[in-house]
This record gives C-alpha cells, structure tokens and sequence, in this order.
C-alpha cells in the first residue's frame, strides 16, 4: 500500500465485542447459517469467478475510470457475513455515480456453492471472485491483506489504492461501516 493510503481499523456499534472475540480466532469461527438456508435471489444468476492475485489485479485494472470497493470477506467469518449487505448497499446507492464493487471470497475453493448461494441470498449482482488458493494464510499474503477478514479497499478513478480498512486489535479506533462510506463518497 502506498504511503497516502488511509487505514483504519474496523468496528460497528454494538459489534466491538463481536469483532475483538473474532480477532482473537482470526475470524476463523463458523457461520453455519450463512451457509445453510439461504433464499435464492430472483433474477439473473450471480457470477463468481475463482481467481489468484493475478485474477485479482486485473479485475481492478479492467475498471479504471470508476471509484472501485473491493470487500475481502469469506462465509466462515461472522462479521464480514453481518457487513456484507452494506457493500451490497453502497454498490446499489453509488452505481450511477461511478462506483464498481468487486467482492473476493478468501473460503477455499471447494465451497464455491456456498459462497455462491450466500451471494445470491444478498443479491451481489457485481463483481464477484473466489480465492483459489488452498487456505486463508495464503490467500492473505497473495492478496497482501494487512491482516485478517473483513478487509476494504478503496482504489480511486486511476486504480490507485486509496484507503485500506482492516481490523486491528492494538488500533485505539476501530473503523466503521461510515468510514467506508465516507471514502467512497470523497473519490466519486
């Protein structure tokens, strides 16, 4: 991340005890219900494409021109599954003032159906891609996140990365969902 880029750390009200016993795991803890019983979405099939760094870098190079917001999240991690329908939120509130959301599943592979039913569940109707790499560790480094999910990126019109939002236990302010908001408003 270059110098100028933001980072803060993640919490929403009510959630910082959610957050800090999900750090202590690394966010490793099990959702079932976001893997069981999930409603599909009317409408056209949600895409989901697996994909490596390489995958991941041209996705943000193909969408120059556009504020992008990509949501590093994954189906066994309670609080990215609560803060998932923001993104879905901010994709439909600034589509039509230039935003492109781009959502990257760190779950291996293998549970390519049920990131996709959960995708559906929440109608993710932008870009969607899935790790392919075996387990999160090395997801993590090969996407270069700072830490564990949820982590947010915002890049500007030019590709260039903006802010980087991303939880941190030693951080005395945590981020919030209008923190991300907030960035992605200041570059449109």
């Amino acid at each position: 991340m270059n110098k100028r880029a933001s980072r803060i750390a993640l919490a929403t009200p009510g959630l910082l005890f959610g957050f800090a016993a999900a750090m202590l795991v690394g966010c490793e803890s099990s959702v079932n219900s976001a893997q069981s019983g999930s409603d599909s979405a009317a409408g056209s099939p949600i895409e989901l494409q697996v994909t490596d760094a390489a995958g991941y870098d041209d996705a943000i190079a193909s969408l120059r021109g556009k504020v992008v917001l990509v949501d590093f999240w994954a189906t066994w991690c309670a609080s990215c599954i609560e803060q998932f329908p923001h993104t879905v939120a901010l994709a439909e509130q600034y589509r039509n003032r230039g935003l492109a959301v781009i959502s990257v599943s760190l779950d291996q592979p293998k549970a390519e159906p049920q990131v996709r039913a959960f995708l559906e569940k929440h109608r993710a109707s932008f870009t969607n891609l899935l790790s392919s790499y075996k387990n999160g560790t090395a997801a993590t480094e090969a996407f270069r996140l700072p830490g564990p999910v949820p982590c947010y990126r915002v890049y500007d019109r030019a590709g260039k990365l903006r802010h980087e939002f991303s939880v941190d236990p030693r951080a005395e302010r945590q981020f919030t969902i209008e923190d991300i908001e907030a960035a992605v408003a200041e570059l449109l």
